[in-house]
């Protein structure tokens, strides 16, 4: 088990949290499996584009041969060991943008890995705080239902005293069954998720701390947003790709060469000669241009895709940018229920006070002084929920922000 400092310093490593969170030595978050899947997406990204970056250099061939013959009623055999190459070595410029094009996948699949991740990390860490959320949740409940009941037995005194209707008796009953089924509904969302939790990490949340994120200023959320970042390097994959096809049509430089040791030759026609199985060598060049009709139109495809991938950059800043206003009129309207918390706790905190002196005069029960405290708390656990959910929103900003290292 991961010990609870590590696993807040791991969290703000992961998701860039504020610099009040001091960054330490990791430990994972998210289960063992997840880690190691997400490991082995690197592990194969970089190997598919290191195929990509090399796939200009055609293979070796080593080869031998060997036929029997008797053809003419006379027994041919011949052997022999070959290897033979034939190489582009200039291509327009195609076989260095071939290169680029490689390691710029790599960083666009990288990102798209890391995308992946981080919003499992998110997941996490937001079921961490809805955990703690909904714990305030059941507190507030039980405390309305505990309200409830003390209504119950203030309107039973009326009722049998004759001063109340039985309906408005039938209505506080009805109310504690609703608040009651209410407080069942919130233990059932919090055992999901607990199974959502566990689902995602091998910690336990009830040891996990949670983080403490405040808001992030705009220019560096945009500065490290990670879907831009990925936007930008698919802009520069494109652009590399573009070229490279542009560079197919143009003219290509082919080195050629073989060397070939002949064994034994018994043909008719070679016995004759006495180096028949001396070893030889050829080489030569290759220079070589496709006359394609599609060409054109294959060029002006991938020339678009450069262009729509700029114009998707711009779509996606102007996502992000209204992401972070809406955050902030998210938190805006937060704020307001918190100041209205505030305002309703001091109403119930003057209003405990009156009715102690009220109980001490006989003018009011018990029944009063408990309900006034109630409600005071539950204004209380109102404003912790209230920080919570301000945490969620936050939240929503950090998942897209990274340092650049991957």
């Amino acid at each position: 088990m991961a010990s609870s400092g590590s696993n807040v310093r791991w969290i703000a490593c992961s998701l860039l949290l504020a610099s009040a969170l001091a960054a330490g030595e990791s430990d994972a978050l998210l289960s063992t499996l997840k880690e190691r899947s997400f490991t082995l997406q690197h592990e194969k990204n970089s190997a598919d584009s290191g195929e990509l970056e090399f796939s200009w250099i055609n293979p070796l061939t080593l080869s031998y041969d060997y036929s029997h013959s008797n053809q003419f009623d006379r027994t041919q055999i011949s052997r022999s060991l070959s290897v033979r190459i034939d190489q582009p070595i200039f291509k327009s410029g195609g076989i260095w943008y071939a290169i680029k094009y490689a390691k710029a996948t790599r960083k666009v699949g990288d990102l798209s890995i890391e995308t992946q991740r981080r919003a499992l990390i998110k997941q996490a860490v937001s079921t961490l705080f809805n955990l703690r959320k909904s714990d305030y949740q059941i507190q507030k409940q039980k405390l309305l239902i505990e309200n409830d009941r003390l209504d119950i037995e203030r309107k039973k005194e009326q009722y049998l005293s004759g001063d109340l209707d039985s309906g408005f008796l039938d209505q506080a009953i009805l109310k504690k069954n609703q608040d009651t089924m209410a407080l069942f509904s919130i233990q059932e969302s919090r055992a999901q998720l607990e199974e959502a939790f566990a689902n995602l990490s091998d910690l336990d949340p009830k040891e996990a701390k949670l983080p403490r994120l405040t808001l992030v200023e705009k220019k560096r959320f945009l500065e490290h947003h990670i879907d831009l970042a990925q936007q930008g390097e698919q802009i520069v994959q494109k652009e590399y790709f573009n070229t490279m096809t542009w560079a197919r049509y143009m003219p290509t430089v082919s080195l050629q060469g073989s060397w070939v040791k002949p064994y034994k030759n018994g043909s008719i026609y070679l016995s004759s000669y006495p180096n028949a199985t001396k070893s030889y060598y050829t080489y030569g060049f290759r220079i070589s241009m496709p006359i394609d009709i599609n060409a054109y139109h294959t060029i002006e495809s991938t020339r678009v895709d450069y262009l729509a991938a700029k114009v998707a950059l711009d779509d996606k800043r102007r996502e992000a940018e209204n992401s972070y206003r809406s955050a902030l009129e998210r938190l805006a309207v937060i704020d307001r229920k918190v100041d209205l918390a505030k305002e309703d706790e001091a109403l119930y905190t003057s209003l405990v006070e009156s009715t102690k002196e009220k109980v001490e005069a006989g003018e009011m029960t018990l029944y009063d002084l408990k309900t006034m405290e109630n409600s005071r708390l539950i204004r209380q656990i109102d404003r912790k929920i209230y920080d919570i959910e301000k945490q969620l929103v936050l939240l929503d900003l950090y998942e897209k922000m990274y340092d650049g290292a991957l």
